[in-house]
Parts: structure tokens; C-alpha cells; sequence
């Protein structure tokens, strides 16, 4: 069987049906062409070092010190579990971080909070970021819906073996 063979068996030998699929494909490079610039829009939005920023211009900064660190794992390769102390409205308070190898806890450790000083964050330690993969789904599987929708809406006949 050769390419053509392949080809016209698959998408049929109707130039209107051919057009068809060109559109089919357009529409799925141009929600790829669409999603992924809107991803990293997005995914900046939501990223700590935003969150640092906003905090930082809002003079929402707290200087914590290190008081204990903990290694975990392989010898070598630890991640380590550290717990820090800093004053914050008066009162001293801790904050526990966790750093995956190759990170060290660094002696002083910065927090920031965006308008409530309870919830503390650090953009140095890390973060298990699930919600960027949340939003990478829509990225991946809404130009493949679009292009289905617009197979049936083209009403384009499906090819059966």
C-alpha cells in the first residue's frame, strides 16, 4: 500500500473533504498556538515570585533565623527539614520549610505574607506546585476538543475498517 493509497483510504478522495481536515488541523495548531502563550500568563500569575514582589512592595518582609535542621533520605543526597524563628507584631514565632536536594537551608531565611502576617511563605524552600498542573490539562486537551468539535460541526465522515 502506498502513501497515497494510505492517505486517500484514511481522508477519502474528496477535495472538500480534504479542505475539511486542513481546517481540522488549523484549528488544533491554532489552539496549541493559543493555550501555551496563555499558560505562562497564567502560570506567572499564580507563581511565588509574584507573590514575593507584591509582598516585597508592600514591606511585607520577615528576616527569619535558623534554629534546627533535619537531613532526610540517602546519605549525600539529603533533603533537609528545617525550622526557623523570627518576631513578627511582637511575638516570636516559628516557621518550619522544607528543601529538596541539592538546597541547603540558608542561615537566614526571608518570609513574605500578602496582607495576612499569619500566612507566611518563602520563596526559597519547596513547593509542590499542583495547581500549575491543574491548568497544564486545559492546555493539552482543549485544542483536541476544539478539533473534534469542529470534525462534527464540519460534519466530516469518520473513515471505518
Amino acid at each position: 500500500m502506498s502513501i497515497t493509497e494510505a492517505l486517500t483510504g484514511v481522508f477519502s478522495d474528496d477535495p472538500i473533504n480534504w479542505i475539511k481536515w486542513g481546517i481540522v488541523f488549523a484549528i488544533l495548531i491554532g489552539g496549541y498556538i493559543i493555550a501555551i502563550p496563555l499558560y505562562g500568563k497564567i502560570s506567572s500569575r499564580l507563581s511565588w515570585e509574584r507573590k514575593r514582589d507584591i509582598a516585597r512592595g508592600k514591606d511585607h518582609v520577615v528576616k527569619a533565623a535558623l534554629v534546627k535542621k533535619h537531613p532526610k533520605g540517602e546519605v549525600g543526597k539529603y533533603d533537609w527539614s528545617a525550622t526557623y524563628r523570627y518576631e513578627i507584631q511582637g511575638k516570636e514565632r516559628e516557621y518550619h520549610a522544607y528543601f529538596k536536594e541539592p538546597t541547603r537551608p540558608p542561615v537566614y531565611l526571608y518570609l513574605y505574607y500578602l496582607d495576612n502576617p499569619d500566612k507566611l511563605f518563602s520563596v526559597e524552600e519547596y513547593h509542590y506546585e499542583n495547581h500549575k498542573a491543574i491548568l497544564l490539562l486545559p492546555v493539552i486537551f482543549l485544542p483536541w476538543i476544539l478539533a473534534l468539535a469542529a470534525m462534527f460541526l464540519l460534519n466530516i465522515p469518520l473513515p471505518i475498517n
